[in-house]
């Protein structure tokens, strides 16, 4: 199927098929080890009891951070990524690696399929750190490679829920002005989305639509080159329906 601009169920449950089981660490804000260690000596206590305080704390602390993040916001430069984890990895998991690949909570792209990226207009907030990979068992870097936590922050509206063939919901809520849309899980299909026809000459050859929930859209030529190089597999993408306007 062709289409002028495609979605990105992100979050989707069959986006989460494919997630990796790795944390993140974020500077000032979440020490993914200090979780990881707190839970693992809690889960292997002969009689658990009560949970320990200190990882009620560590959670309620990455709430509204983890809502910035899952909303599509900047990472501000303080909070920055500083590794990501696994468990029990081998040295060679590399080569196993699509070139992206979302974790618990963190999109993620490896060092080429970034450079691939940086050929298209992803505006002026995106955002790509550099991130080791560590072992949480050892705390030891995995391999020496480099990846990168990718965050998305630009916008551009152009959902016409009155024409999408999805099970759009209204969420009854604002997000810095637009109103949000929801595409329950399982009605991620093609022409789930309906856009107004703009949509396929739009700047950017990635964005996050506000007034639709979880999104992400990428244009015809960036979705050919991902496609082309193998990394395109892990968004998940279906095609869009374009609206002319009236």
């Amino acid at each position: 199927m062709s289409s002028p601009v495609w979605f990105s169920p992100i979050y989707s449950m069959k986006a989460q098929s494919t997630r990796r089981a790795f944390g993140t660490s974020f500077k000032g804000v979440f020490d993914y080890l200090e979780e990881f260690t707190l839970e693992k000596e809690f889960l292997e206590r002969p009689i658990r009891g009560k949970e320990p305080p200190r990882l009620g704390e560590i959670r309620r602390q990455m709430i509204p951070f983890n809502d910035k993040l899952l909303g599509f916001y900047p990472i501000p430069l303080e909070n920055a990524p500083t590794a990501l984890y696994g468990y029990k990895l081998s040295p060679k998991i590399h080569p196993t690696f699509p070139g992206f690949f979302q974790t618990n909570d963190s999109l993620v792209v490896t060092d080429v399929c970034k450079a691939l990226l940086e050929q298209f207009n992803l505006g002026e907030q995106i955002q790509f750190f550099p991130v080791p990979l560590y072992d949480a068992a050892t705390n030891q870097p995995v391999n020496d490679e480099t990846y990168y936590v990718m965050n998305i922050a630009d916008w551009r509206s152009f959902l016409m829920p009155e024409f999408c063939e999805g099970r759009i919901k209204d969420r009854d809520v604002l997000k810095d002005g637009h109103n949000i849309y929801a595409l329950p899980y399982g009605d991620e299909f093609d022409n789930a989305i309906a856009l107004s026809a703009e949509a396929s000459n739009c700047d950017l050859d990635l964005w996050h639509d506000p007034a639709l929930e979880d999104s992400l859209f990428m244009s015809d030529r960036l979705k050919h080159a991902l496609e082309r190089a193998g990394f395109l597999a892990n968004f998940h993408i279906c095609a869009t329906k374009l609206v002319h306007k009236q």
